[in-house]
């Protein structure tokens, strides 16, 4: 995973942030993502869902993107090339308890809703270089699993499902990019979407029910939901820009998203059917990659 292309592939449009657990209605969560503000290093920030309360959580990376929090809210998953290897690491939300979770190449991690395990894009092993599998492992480092095998294709971005019994994940294996599930005992294999454009970013509704996703089938990314069994596509964001990386809010009745529709990289928060865009971050840094809890 040392190529610059493959850096830049999930950088763009690989984002894996995703929210999996319900909430209460008053429950508004705190938004997670990374941002070159201040210095152009990519660093995890977090804020509030009306944009007070904005904090930085890492100062010490060039670049630590993918975050994803824990389904208690207290823990933050995420990955850094910085040894020139992609590695992931653990941090408490308010930045304190870093550690180095993986030791082999690996990103874009993802919690399993009893926030015991992470799923993983990894090519170690005998996987080809930049053609990621997924992965699991324990928090503990043990009872590592391979998920999805089937080099050359690349199979990343596995997203649990709220009940912790299926894995959402991008593939590549019949020619361009679709959504897939399969069940964590690695059966039940199932394609979602299988549209010529690409659809990348896939994230599970907190109750299970929706898939918010990006896709150029528009000609540019947008953002668009669809039913868990791939029914029911609905476009969602139509600006000239590009729409990536939704995560729901922990309600499910809002979703969070990158878009360079003001001229930069900001986040944006729009109503689950589309309506009330709201401009959340607004500055010349490059704010990408959001998950919500």
């Amino acid at each position: 995973m040392k190529s610059v292309e493959w850096l830049w592939l999930i950088v763009v449009v690989l984002v894996l942030a995703c929210g999996a657990a319900a909430a209460s209605d008053h429950d508004e969560g705190r938004i997670i993502w990374a941002s070159s503000y201040g210095d152009g290093r990519f660093n995890l920030w977090s804020v509030e869902a009306d944009g007070t309360g904005r904090a930085r959580v890492t100062d010490s990376f060039m670049q630590a993107l993918f975050p994803s929090i824990s389904p208690d809210g207290s823990r933050i998953a995420f990955a850094s090339m910085d040894t020139g290897v992609w590695y992931i690491y653990l941090v408490n939300v308010d930045g304190t308890d870093l550690v180095q979770f993986t030791t082999f190449s690996s990103a874009v991690p993802h919690w399993s809703p009893d926030g015991l395990r992470l799923v993983f894009n990894s090519d170690h092993d005998d996987e080809p270089t930049d053609t990621p599998d997924l992965w699991g492992m324990d928090l503990d480092g043990t009872n590592l699993v391979e998920y999805v095998d089937r080099p050359p294709t690349a199979d990343f971005n596995g997203q649990w499902s709220p009940d912790g019994k299926r894995i959402l994940f991008v593939s590549d294996r019949d020619g361009n990019y679709n959504l897939y599930v399969i069940g964590a005992d690695g059966t039940g294999l199932k394609r979602l979407t299988s549209h010529r454009a690409a659809d990348y970013n896939p994230c599970w509704s907190p109750d299970g029910s929706m898939i918010a996703f990006a896709s150029d089938r528009s000609g540019n990314l947008d953002v668009y939901v669809m039913d868990s069994d791939g029914s029911n596509v609905v476009r969602l964001t139509t600006s000239s820009g590009y729409d990536a990386a939704p995560a729901w809010s922990p309600a499910g009745d809002r979703i969070v998203f990158e878009s360079d529709r003001a001229g930069h990289s900001d986040l944006w928060i729009i109503n689950a059917d589309g309506s009330n865009p709201i401009q959340l971050t607004d500055d010349e840094a490059a704010d990408i990659h959001p998950d919500w809890r």
